[in-house]
């Protein structure tokens, strides 16, 4: 990877930080040395991820922003917000605070915390994976939300990440880190728009930590970023008889590298991933590739995935879904589906949906399904007076809707309702 000379400076930078503690210490330096021993092999690799990291890359610095701007993204008047710009957290907007949400460099300056990150920051997170070294070298902040036990939150979160890149060929790492105490509840929602034209890449990682019988709804959304590079890898970690429910839109992206992982650590756990891609032509080479992991390693679990996918000009998707249920998990309910609408002749799309059981008694499902807007639908619709660009575009919003109805937050749904018929063209016939 070419980095030009901050390259060791925001190294050594990080691991001698003062109030970096002991284990922080320790994650960055064996971070190094994975970071070390892959970057040559993975250079050689041909992928694209491999490709696009050969340019010279620079670290983003703290940019200014109005306030004004930052107030457009308040869809929730009684939302909890942490806004953070080009990854560093912008502490002087909303400075009333909930005294369950900080940034990470925040906890990490309270002397009290050092527990809470030492157990589960970096636990789940795969030390083979470059990306993954790079992050925790480099990242500058991040999300940290702690719900105690017993705590049923009712504010919904949102962490807002906006891009203001001035210079092309930036590469950001940012961190969060989720925890969801015993009984508790919440719902929140990760967003990601680009203020400019501007390309950079995003290496952005979160860790959802579910203790016995919690509950989350977590929601991502991805708009404004068709000239973005973004990967985003999310690990969701399960106990006994809790609940998580992850959303995924995207609407935009010259490539959206989206990674779910679900580690289901209890019995009676259930997962719940449902993810919805539109690419429209009036950007080229739009990409977006969804790798999904169901890992029952407990009996009694359930798990469900229903992605789609609308892909017009020359855009592209992939999903890679796997779903591992191991030797012991017994009473396992799994299923797995992958729908795709190709609206170009151009645009292209490669599904590969996975089982791997290793117990007798389960119920699993996969299934993937490629085609078109049935035309008999479309002639049936212009039947009745309506133009048949407008019949398509009806017909693509009655697709996306079964993914809309999961979505358990009003102003969130509202949002994406008024967000798809803008793309669809059809904010003025409903």
């Amino acid at each position: 990877m070419k980095l030009n000379k901050q390259l060791n400076f925001f190294i050594k930078k990080k691991i001698n930080s003062s109030f970096r503690k002991n284990y922080i210490n320790s994650i960055c330096k064996k971070s190094l040395k994975i970071f070390n021993e892959k970057i040559l092999s993975f250079s050689k690799e041909k992928n694209f991820l491999s490709s696009i990291i050969k340019y010279d890359y620079s670290f983003p610095i703290k940019e200014n922003i109005d306030c004004n701007i930052l107030k457009k993204y308040l869809i929730d008047k009684n939302g909890i917000y942490l806004f953070f710009l080009n990854g560093f957290y912008i502490s002087n907007f909303l400075e009333k605070k909930n005294k369950f949400i900080f940034s990470i460099n925040e906890i990490l300056l309270k002397k009290k915390s050092n527990s809470t990150i030492e157990n589960f920051l970096g636990k789940t997170i795969s030390n083979n994976d470059i990306f993954n070294s790079f992050n925790f070298l480099f990242s500058k902040d991040g999300a940290y939300i702690f719900i105690p036990d017993k705590i049923c939150l009712k504010k919904t979160i949102y962490i807002i990440n906006l891009y203001k890149i001035k210079n092309d060929f930036s590469i950001l790492n940012t961190r969060n880190l989720i925890i969801l105490g015993k009984k508790s509840k919440a719902k929140i929602v990760e967003f990601h728009e680009s203020l400019t034209n501007k390309i950079f890449f995003s290496n952005y990682i979160t860790e959802i930590y579910n203790k016995k019988e919690s509950n989350i709804e977590y929601i991502k959304l991805y708009t404004n970023i068709a000239y973005s590079y973004l990967r985003n890898k999310t690990y969701i970690t399960q106990k006994k008889k809790s609940i998580c429910t992850l959303n995924n839109f995207s609407f935009e992206g010259k490539f959206l590298n989206e990674n779910i992982n679900f580690f289901s650590c209890g019995n009676q756990s259930k997962s719940y991933f449902n993810g919805l891609a539109i690419l429209k032509k009036k950007y080229i080479h739009q990409y977006v590739k969804i790798n999904s992991l169901i890992d029952h390693l407990f009996s009694n679990c359930e798990s469900y995935q229903l992605t789609k996918s609308i892909l017009d000009g020359t855009s592209k998707g992939s999903f890679n879904g796997k779903i591992i249920i191991h030797k012991k998990a017994n009473n396992i309910i799994a299923f797995q589906k992958n729908n795709n609408i190709l609206l170009n002749k151009n645009s292209y799309v490669y599904s590969n949906p996975e089982l791997e059981i290793f117990a007798n008694n389960v119920k699993c499902s996969h299934g993937s399904t490629l085609g078109t807007l049935e035309k008999n639908k479309i002639f049936y619709i212009c039947t009745r007076g309506i133009e048949k660009k407008i019949a398509k575009s009806i017909l693509i919003l009655l697709y996306a809707k079964k993914i809309l109805k999961n979505i358990n937050i009003p102003k969130i749904k509202f949002f994406l309702y008024k967000k798809i018929l803008n793309i669809l063209n059809l904010k003025n016939v409903f």
